[in-house]
């Protein structure tokens, strides 16, 4: 069955090898074949077509084998050994003939022992010098810690000094601003108090001679309000100024009590204040130092003789706004 199915095969293909030729060649009857070779030259007969054809017809084959033997292992070379040069010769030492043990130890113990006793001992004065060092450590940083503090106190104490100095100048330049300005309205009330009384009836002839009611209307609607405010605000001030001259003369009035009753050691004293307070309220004590006391004392007898000044100053204020009212 295998032969036969070989042939038909093979018969099969080589029928259709000869179809593909007759089909090619009735293809390629109108194509011209290829010249012939020149001289001393001759054509090969090659596959030329476009995809490569199997062969069908095999030529016969023969297939052989051999088989080569294998070589044989070499045995192993013997390890090579010098020739002798000399003679051997063999020493026996029995037990105890080059050191006895317990005799040799004795000296490497006690080397041993006294380097380990030396190296403890080495460590327990490096941890006392630890501990001590932690100690002086700790006591200087509770002496920092104090020193610390004390400058944290003293600072404080300095900038309360600065903040009550700062507070006293701008009491002292308030308290001089308003007696500047007391005083310039003194004396601008005596340098017009001869010229208001010649404008004073010349203005109230103006403001009768107004006849129609829309002009009296209209100049009490620019006026009046104008008036009001300043009479209003010259009140206001001559009010503040006498409260704030009686808080003086009573400020130093009690300090220099202070001073004759001797308490000059340093003690507290009544400091003078020159806020606007109410005068039913008690007067605060407050601590001052001697250099302080000494500065104000040496400041004392100005203030007590310019009293007379600041009180005659709301006797004159008082005297103007009579006039004026008089003049009105």
């Amino acid at each position: 069955l295998g032969d036969g199915d070989g042939t038909q095969k093979e018969a099969e293909a080589r029928r259709r090898q000869l179809l593909r030729k007759k089909y090619v060649s009735r293809n390629q009857r109108g194509i011209i074949g290829t010249p012939p070779p020149v001289r001393g030259r001759r054509h090969e007969t090659v596959q030329t077509e476009k995809y490569l054809e199997e062969l069908f017809l095999h030529p016969p084959e023969l297939d052989a084998g051999c088989q080569t033997d294998l070589f044989l292992h070499r045995a192993p070379s013997p390890p090579y050994v010098p020739a002798k040069t000399g003679c051997d010769a063999a020493t026996e030492i029995l037990d105890g003939e080059l050191f006895d043990f317990d005799t040799e130890v004795q000296p490497i113990i006690e080397v041993l022992v006294s380097r380990t006793l030396e190296q403890a001992l080495v460590e327990v004065l490096h941890e006392e010098e630890i501990a001590e060092m932690k100690q002086q450590q700790q006591k200087i940083l509770a002496l920092r810690e104090a020193e610390l503090a004390e400058l944290r106190r003293l600072e404080q104490e300095e900038q309360k000094r600065q903040t009550e100095r700062d507070r006293r100048f701008l009491q002292d330049k308030i308290a001089a601003d308003l007696d500047r300005e007391m005083q310039e309205r003194i004396t601008a009330a005596k340098l017009l108090q001869g010229r208001l009384d010649e404008i004073v009836p010349e203005v109230l002839a103006a403001v009768d001679r107004i006849e129609t009611e829309k002009d009296r209307a209209e100049f009490e609607r620019q006026i009046t309000p104008w008036l009001a405010k300043e009479v209003a605000h010259e009140i206001g001030q001559w009010i503040d100024a006498n409260a704030l001259l009686e808080d003086i003369i009573r400020e130093i009035l009690l300090h220099k009590k202070k001073l004759l009753q001797g308490d000059t050691a340093g003690t507290t004293a009544e400091q003078p204040q020159y806020d606007e307070v109410d005068p039913d309220e008690e007067v605060e004590d407050e601590p001052v130092a001697a250099g302080a006391v000494d500065e104000e004392a040496g400041e004392d007898p100005e203030q007590v003789e310019a009293v007379p000044e600041e009180e005659a100053a709301p006797a004159e204020h008082e005297a103007q706004n009579g006039d004026s009212e008089k003049a009105m």
